[in-house]
């Protein structure tokens, strides 16, 4: 029957009813398909008044006459409808611009001020409206909902030489009034839930986190923080979260704003900000002293081993993967456990060479595949016991937290409060494909065959997440699996909207200098959005690439790179027993500006030197 169908759609006998692109309304989608696209329960309770001051209300726009009650359902709404609409390119970013030409339009100084005062009364727990929002907010909605049946599609705008319509810059007004409203709600420790001086944001956080982590505690399960926090917007169509820096160059929606970003749907990737239900360290308390520890130092060709699928014959193997095949990881240096314990020992002596060079080391990093989560669950307690400073553990791992095998990070942050930690794990979003020249590289080819051409890593990927952890009052952490910091998709657009103060890439690569591919993405990322990177290579597969002898004799295991143009390349110290670095970063406060103008002072992590670290 199918094909019945085809065939006689292909003879013109069942003509297919195309879109008429000189019908403005033919399958467009308007702006109040948008709206209930992003809200699809609408902004309101049930039952709401068949009229407003006297005048009914259209059946089919009755759930979004009036405006969200948060600032970021309001954002996600208008920043969605800025985003599919192509708003942002159209803003003068010049308050005295008059030229309407082509769809541009500004914000006038006086409108820019407006919608600063506006944002404050929405931000002011004592403020005492008639509506839960602003009266701007109010009668900026009320343009969008006017132009209910107007198409997004900015097209004839740009070409036919018509002004702006008027939901643009409502919409993009709208953006900025409710980014405005958020200002400092991710800086402090949040207001306790007894306080009558909260606002509706706060009081939505509380429930977001607060509470959701009491009950997970309770529960015994790790917390989870939430994928969006606006309340109302559908998180499969978009997700707003907060931001740490606003991004200096480009034209996006994301250089509009200084508190808030929109994210794509938690489908695609799952996002987390963590945040702590207490107060977290001040950037200006002391230097962040990181303890960098490149294991394993040594890697035999074995540790790589062919892991393709058992039960089939070599021909079949060979048709259905013609010249590619898997391998997976043996980490020898942690099997057993008299090798466990001497590692986790060593790591301990390590971090106590370490606190004769520093004040206190905050933070511990170990590279790609250096544990798994048994060991680092333990590692953690040891360094933690002996180091009670201490605020972060970070590693790459062959388990995740509910100890399921593959290529995972694990994170563990400890609060100020005693004895309050939060862990997370997450799966690598790309599989690492090793070519002929990486294994001629890393003297491979005894264990995965150079006939092959393409050696795949043999990890599950599965649901894609990225995590976001706040560790000072204004800084913000984030760590990529190898092959993240080079595939662009899906995670980078995220990055530079969230724009984290400090990245840190765990690899299991050769050297770390300025001429390889680590340093080219580390300065993508450091340019746009302004983040601090640090790559960071367990030594040994640099050791197997210097005992070839075919380039010079290199030792660098990590790279540094940031905003200001600082590279510096961080060398492996010679010598006996294990060994390891450590890095002191420093705060200094920047100033970044959105589109609209708005300045913000934020942190940028930056190089203050490092120092060889040694058990002998």
């Amino acid at each position: 029957m199918l094909r019945y169908y085809i065939k006689c759609i292909t003879n013109g006998q069942f003509p297919i009813k195309m879109n008429d692109n000189s019908d403005s309304s033919a399958f467009r989608h308007t702006v109040g398909h948008a709206l209930s696209t992003i809200l699809p329960l609408g902004t309101q309770p049930v039952g709401l008044p068949a009229t407003v001051a006297g005048e009914p209300i259209d059946t089919t726009q009755a759930s979004w006459v009036i405006p969200p009650i948060l600032p970021t359902d309001t954002f996600a709404a208008a920043g969605y409808l800025c985003k599919i609409g192509g708003v942002v390119p159209f803003f003068d970013p010049s308050p005295h611009g008059v030229d309407t030409r082509g769809g541009r339009f500004t914000i006038t100084p006086e409108t820019r001020e407006t919608l600063t005062q506006e944002a404050k009364k929405w931000c002011d727990p004592e403020f005492d409206g008639e509506y839960p929002f602003p009266d701007a907010v109010l009668e900026l909605w009320g343009v969008l909902i006017d132009n209910w049946d107007e198409t997004v599609t900015p097209g004839r705008h740009a070409t036919n030489g018509e002004g702006p319509p008027d939901w643009w810059s409502a919409a993009f007004k709208l953006v900025v009034l409710s980014d405005l409203a958020c200002d400092g709600v991710f800086d402090g420790q949040f207001r306790k839930a007894d306080s009558a001086k909260r606002t509706a944001m706060e009081a939505w956080l509380e429930v977001l986190y607060q509470a959701n982590y009491r009950k997970s505690s309770e529960d015994d399960e790790p917390f989870r923080p939430p994928a969006s926090i606006a309340m109302q917007a559908d998180s499969t169509i978009a997700c707003v979260m907060p931001k740490a820096r606003a991004a200096a160059v480009g034209a996006t929606l994301r250089n509009v704003t200084r508190n808030l970003c929109l994210l794509p749907g938690r489908g695609e990737v799952r996002c987390y900000w963590e945040t702590p239900m207490d107060a977290v360290p001040n950037e200006n308390a002391a230097t962040l002293d990181i303890l960098l520890i490149p294991e394993p130092a040594k890697l035999d060709a074995t540790n790589f081993t062919a892991s393709g699928a058992s039960g089939i014959t070599d021909e079949e193997a060979h048709r259905d993967k013609t010249d590619w095949e898997t391998f997976e990881i043996d980490q020898t240096w942690i099997e057993g456990k008299e090798k466990r314990d001497e590692f986790v020992e060593s790591c301990v002596k390590l971090l106590l060479s370490a606190k004769k060079q520093s004040r206190t080391v905050n933070g511990i990093v170990l590279p790609e595949y250096a544990l798994d989560y048994e060991i680092f669950d333990e590692l953690c307690e040891r360094l933690k016991d002996n180091e009670p400073a201490l605020e972060f553990v970070i590693s790459g791992a062959s388990a995740n937290c509910y100890d399921e095998v593959g290529n995972h990070v694990l994170t563990r942050i400890w609060y100020q409060e005693e004895g309050h930690s939060l862990t997370q794990s997450r799966a690598k979003h790309h599989r690492w494909r090793m070519d002929r020249s990486q294994i001629e590289n890393y003297a491979l080819g005894a264990t995965l065959n150079p006939k092959i051409k393409n050696w795949w890593e043999d990890t599950p990927l599965g649901r894609r997440e990225l995590h976001f952890q706040r560790f000072r009052k204004a800084s913000v952490l984030s760590v990529l699996i190898c092959e993240e910091l080079a595939r662009s998709d899906p995670c980078h657009e995220i990055l530079r909207a969230v724009a984290p103060n400090l990245i840190f890439a765990l690899l299991l690569d050769g050297p770390q200098i300025k001429s390889r591919w680590p340093a080219q993405y580390a300065a993508n990322l450091a340019d746009d959005p302004g983040s601090a990177v640090l790559t960071f290579t367990s030594f040994g597969l640099i050791d197997r690439c210097n005992k070839q002898g075919h380039f010079d004799e290199n030792r660098s295991i990590a790279l540094w790179k940031d905003d200001s143009g600082k590279l510096v390349e961080i060398q492996m110290p010679k010598g006996d027993g294990m060994k390891g670095v450590l890095l002191s970063l420093w705060s200094e406060h920047v100033k970044d500006q959105t589109l609209m103008g708005h300045n913000r002072f934020v942190r940028a992590w930056r190089y203050s030197g490092h120092f060889p670290i040694s058990t002998k």
